[in-house]
């Protein structure tokens, strides 16, 4: 073989197999216990809690990956506040021999993390920056020869993907559950944050789904803003703000617009049978207050129905059907709105208003936090309507300050799932609390029909 040909090969694996022989180097050091303890510890100062990793790979495109990663619930025995399937790191490799180690991105993949809400009303966030106590003069740090000397972390970029986040109340009830969220952002060595944010799929409660959010945000350390929010809600659109401001005294504000929500979409979400519901829902709302106490919470909304149908209570309803009224089977609203006030652990009803062609409900009241309702209501009907119910039904109604209406006061008590209505027993002075149909079929019988009487009167002659 010539001399060249020679020279040529052996160059050729010498630059082959000495970055190999290199990246093994690395990956031997990397996995040797006292400097993993070390990127472990380094991983645990960066994000802010202790980490559990099941193993830790390099590679100069992928950086380093470690697998397996869960962060223990310390509130929770034998669960954990996070679990991801991997979590990447790549690092500049010069400031690792220094003893710094300069994250350039974290990634953390498919992760859930819980975060939970204590009796004092504190909510607890396991990827929060730790917090080092000031050095006395009395107590000086001994070195521990267990953890070997950290690495000085400094992180500058932290994504997240394809991650779950769910927030736990002190119920342990999930109140608010972020599906497929993926946030991307630059940090300072102040842990100072911006970037940007998107969620899949947003659930409140067990009512509420909103869609496709997203919004750029920054955190300074104590306070994160969220400032233009956009998602979809029900076929809709939602704009918004957020922001929130943690330490001794946290506060929050949020503001929110809803355009062209469509109700039956709305209902069949919440997991309400939708019926003939139809039409949109628009409007706005505003809250703040501390997010610990609901009882220091204030603010207000407006909420306006267009063109909307709804089935009216089961009471009215039958009504409907057994005295052929189509108007009391199905409400076509020309004019709904509802405007609260939100204050004194409650949501004040300040007017809730419906109108179809010949009647109209009226109502307000407190309903409380905790789903209880106290509303006092009107029942409205003009001449028309009046006369459909017959006197046997009608004669409750009074006069109103509209000349043209006779109304029928009544309350709705119960809660927000279950409500109850005292309309009945005003309507026809008796309280009941068996079937209403076969009542209302009853009491039918006792009202004289034109058609009836002028047949009757035939016969009898």
């Amino acid at each position: 073989m010539p001399k060249f040909a020679k020279r040529f090969l052996i160059g050729a694996t010498i630059i082959l197999v000495v970055p190999v022989l290199i990246l093994l180097c690395i990956n031997v050091y990397l996995q040797s216990s006292g400097v993993q303890e070390r990127i472990r510890n380094a991983a645990a100062d960066a994000i802010g809690a202790d980490i559990q990793i099941q193993s830790t790979t390099y590679t100069p495109w992928e950086g380093l990956v470690l697998k397996g990663i869960s962060i223990p619930d310390s509130t929770t025995p034998d669960s954990n506040a996070l679990e991801a399937a991997a979590l990447r790191i790549r690092f500049s490799l010069g400031p690792l021999f220094q003893k710094r180690f300069v994250v350039t991105e974290c990634a953390l993949f498919e992760p859930r993390l819980i975060i939970r809400q204590m009796d004092n009303g504190n909510w607890i966030v396991p990827l929060m920056p730790r917090v080092k106590p000031a050095p006395t003069e009395e107590i000086s740090p001994e070195p521990s020869s267990a953890r070997g000397a950290s690495f000085a972390a400094e992180l500058q970029r932290l994504r997240l993907g394809s991650g779950e986040i769910a927030f736990i109340d002190a119920r342990k009830r999930t109140v608010l559950l972020l599906e497929r969220t993926d946030i991307d952002a630059t940090l300072t060595p102040e842990m100072t944050a911006e970037g940007r944010i998107a969620i899949s799929r947003m659930k409140l409660g067990n009512s509420l789904q909103l869609r496709r959010i997203e919004s750029p945000f920054t955190w300074d350390g104590s306070a994160l803003d969220v400032p233009k929010i956009q998602g979809q809600l029900a076929g809709g659109e939602l704009t918004g703000r957020y922001h929130i401001r943690t330490g001794t005294a946290p506060a929050f504000a949020l503001t929110a617009e809803l355009k062209n929500i469509l109700l039956r979409k709305l209902a069949d979400e919440a997991g309400i049978e939708p019926g003939k519901t139809d039409g949109k829902l628009q409007g706005t709302l505003t809250i703040q207050g501390d997010p610990r106490q609901t009882e220091g919470l204030s603010g207000n909304g407006r909420l306006e129905l267009i063109e909307a149908k709804l089935k009216p209570v089961e009471f009215l309803s039958r009504l409907g059907e057994l005295f052929q009224i189509d108007e009391l089977q199905l409400l076509k609203l020309g004019d709904a709105w509802i405007n609260l006030t939100i204050g004194n652990g409650q949501v004040n009803v300040d007017e809730l208003f419906l109108q179809s062609e010949n009647l109209i409900i009226r109502g307000k009241g407190p309903v409380h936090f905790n789903g209880k309702l106290n509303l006092e209501a009107k029942l409205l009907i003009n001449q028309k309507l009046h006369n459909q119910l017959k006197s046997l039904l009608g004669k409750n109604f009074v006069e109103s300050e509209d000349p043209e209406y006779r109304e029928l006061p009544f309350t709705v008590k119960g809660t927000v799932a279950r409500p109850k209505t005292d309309i009945l027993k005003k309507l026809t002075n008796i309280s009941l609390d068996g079937d209403v149909g076969g009542f209302l079929q009853n009491i039918l019988r006792a009202i004289p029909r034109q058609d009836a009487g002028k047949d009757g009167g035939k016969e009898g002659k």
